[in-house]
């Protein structure tokens, strides 16, 4: 059935067809979507951009053999894609210039420099290429594409890269926080 419908929107330009597949998958989409970026407004943004990406590809739709199986991998990639985004835009930075120094008294001045130095001796201690990779996406704000692209990988390399330099610096990071919570209570 499905094939029939992609073909006639394939040569006719048929958009009741999109408005069916809309109606039939938008809500399954949804929920795929908003379980990956917990995010209820980005979640209906993507589900608009898989039926969009559906439509502008409708001449390539011969190419579809799961229909189902076309719009989960779709859904999966164009979260994966705000993730990348999102990640890279508001990477985590301990720059100067997102504290106001003049509202912090000494004691949390003094601990924005000490977690400061812990992150930079924690970077330190990454394998080469692990700390290239998270210099130029975290601290230069480059792209996963740009830093592959610098450093001659792929992308996917470089998210791996990230995701191994993020829980070494974590686990190096774990102590301070929990003697940070017992001055706390």
């Amino acid at each position: 059935m499905n094939k029939l419908l992609l073909r006639r929107m394939r040569e006719y330009d048929d958009e009741s067809v999109l408005e069916d597949f809309f109606k039939a998958y938008s809500k399954w989409i949804y929920t795929a979507a908003f379980s990956i970026v917990k995010d209820q407004g980005l979640a209906e943004e993507i589900v608009e951009d898989v039926f969009f990406k559906l439509w502008q590809n409708r001449k390539n739709s011969t190419s579809i053999v799961n229909l189902q199986s076309y719009l989960f991998v779709c859904t999966k990639n164009l979260c994966l894609d705000h993730i990348r985004k999102r990640g890279n835009k508001h990477f985590i930075s301990l720059d100067e210039q997102m504290f106001n120094h003049y509202e912090m008294g000494p004691d949390q001045i003094y601990e924005l420099d000490e977690l400061k130095e812990l992150i930079e001796l924690s970077v330190k201690k990454l394998p080469l290429r692990c700390k290239l990779i998270f210099e130029l996406v975290r601290n230069k704000g480059h792209s996963y594409k740009e830093a592959a692209k610098i450093l001659s990988l792929t992308p996917k390399t470089i998210e791996n890269q990230l995701r191994i330099a993020t829980k070494k610096i974590f686990f190096d990071l774990k102590p301070y926080f929990q003697d940070l919570k017992t001055k706390v209570s």
